[in-house]
């Protein structure tokens, strides 16, 4: 199978399904948009530190250390207790809560989204203010006990020195040594933690603050929906996923959709298309004229003296025996034809190199074409080429409601419509045909019996004929 068939059997062949598959996510995306209520964001920005980001990294740092802050589940809890909001604060945070830098800056964006302007902005002014107070006071605390740990030690070493100093002056001769070496020691000591006080104290002054540039106001209009790009985006995904049912249908049940499909699947040639029902017609009669020429060059090749016409279908088996009729020779204008015959469900007999050809509805599944191969395999007989039909729906869906009395039709003419050897199949019948067009024709079905039943030879081609006008008179009505 070419790449041009396959994209021919599957996209050509499920349009349907394809177009279903791309329509129903883009409108529900669109309906989903519409009935979705307009979100309003607040920003408020807030400068980390005086310094700028040294770098990407940096600035990526400085945002999400905010974005741990203002998505911390107690921040949040407390700014939706402002507004009196019940909702999850976790599942808030992450569907309307976001951070943003400004390029590569200590300056950060807090975002908050909620249906309502006012809210939105009560909600970003409290985040704002817990990220400010983390940020400035949430380290506080270690340095002041950092202080208070140094003054304590300060304080010990001083007491520490009064008790030596007081001791000193009753100290003996030889004790005096030691007390003066304790007291350098503690003086040591006390120099060191001086110096560790005075670097906590530096290190509070000239640590960086957070500061607030510019507070959360209400917002004055919604955001822009992205009803656009979601639909896009659902066309992309209906189409991938339409293909894929399509190719995936294709594959459990193949079907074939044109002539070349068919033809390509059977290994054989297009011989022509029957566009019609009524035989009568003139394009009918015209296309049959043509298949029927060549049939009758083909079956040279086999050196044939006789063609059955195989219908995939059991249910065109009667259309099928006036089809072989109008395919069959006329001794006057088409003597080189081949007499035709139908392999359906009525004896012929295959005498003589007989030839077949398969009658195929236009649209079919590969898998109905199974039955009549393998016979055709079994038989032995060459194919030389597939026919091809389509009726119109109309007139197939009256020919499923007309098939009992079909059925009855069929039965009450049993004993006329006897099975034709192809060599009964003569041009005599094709004339007869064309005459019956008028209301004077000798062969009208009257009374239920043809005109020449009587007769000898012409009793078997009347019933067969009248066989064939039963079912012309059913599928016209």
């Amino acid at each position: 199978m070419t790449i041009d068939e396959a994209v021919h059997r599957v996209v050509r062949g499920h349009w349907l399904l394809i177009l279903i598959c791309m329509l129903l996510p883009v409108v529900g995306s669109i309906v989903i948009g519409d009935r979705t209520p307009p979100l309003y964001e607040a920003l408020a920005r807030v400068q980390m530190g005086r310094d700028p980001a040294a770098s990407n990294v940096q600035a990526d740092a400085t945002s999400e250390r905010v974005l741990g802050i203002a998505t911390s589940v107690s921040v949040v809890r407390s700014a939706l207790d402002d507004v009196n909001l019940a909702v999850d604060p976790a599942t808030f945070a992450e569907e309307h809560i976001a951070v943003r830098r400004v390029g590569v800056s200590s300056v950060v964006e807090i975002a908050v989204t909620d249906t309502e302007p006012r809210r939105a902005a009560a909600i970003a002014s409290s985040i704002t203010k817990s990220v400010l107070q983390f940020s400035n006071l949430g380290d506080q605390q270690t340095v002041e006990e950092g202080r208070a740990k140094v003054n304590q030690k300060l304080v010990e070493i001083g007491r520490q020195r009064k008790a030596l100093v007081g001791k000193l002056s009753r100290a003996q001769p030889g004790d005096v040594l030691a007390i003066q070496a304790q007291l350098s020691a503690l003086m040591a000591s006390q120099t060191e933690f001086e110096r560790q006080l005075s670097e906590l104290d530096l290190a509070e002054l000239s640590r960086a603050k957070a500061v607030l540039l510019d507070p959360a106001r209400e917002p004055l209009a919604p955001l822009p929906k992205d009803t656009a790009q979601k639909a896009v985006l659902a066309l992309f995904i209906g189409t991938l996923l339409g293909l894929g049912l399509a190719a995936a249908r294709e594959a459990i049940r193949p079907r074939l959709r044109r002539p070349r499909a068919i033809a390509y699947a059977l290994d054989t040639p297009h011989l022509g298309h029957i566009s019609g029902h009524d035989l009568t017609d003139e394009r009918v009669k015209e296309a049959a004229g043509l298949i029927a020429d060549r049939i009758a060059l083909l079956g040279q090749r086999y050196e044939a003296e006789s063609l059955f016409l195989l219908p995939v279908r059991h249910a065109d088996d009667s259309w099928a025996r006036g089809l072989a009729h109008r395919l069959g020779p006329d001794p006057i204008e088409n003597p080189h034809r081949l007499p035709g015959a139908v392999l359906g469900g009525q004896w012929v007999d295959p005498s003589g190199r007989p030839v077949a050809v398969l009658l195929v509805p236009l649209k079919v599944l590969a898998r109905d074409l199974e039955p009549v191969t393998a016979l055709l395999d079994g038989l032995g007989w060459p194919l030389v080429g597939v026919v091809t039909y389509k009726w119109p729906r109309w007139l197939r869906r009256r020919g499923r409601a007309e098939a009992p009395h079909h059925d009855a039709v069929k039965s009450h003419r049993s004993a006329a419509s006897t099975a034709e050897a192809p060599e009964q199949v003569t041009p005599a019948l094709d004339r007869r045909m064309d005459a019956t067009e008028g209301p004077g024709s000798p062969d009208t079905v009257e009374s239920g019996r043809p005109a020449g039943a009587g007769a000898g030879t012409d009793a078997p081609v009347g019933g067969d004929r009248q066989h064939f006008d039963s079912q012309q008179e059913v599928f016209h009505r």
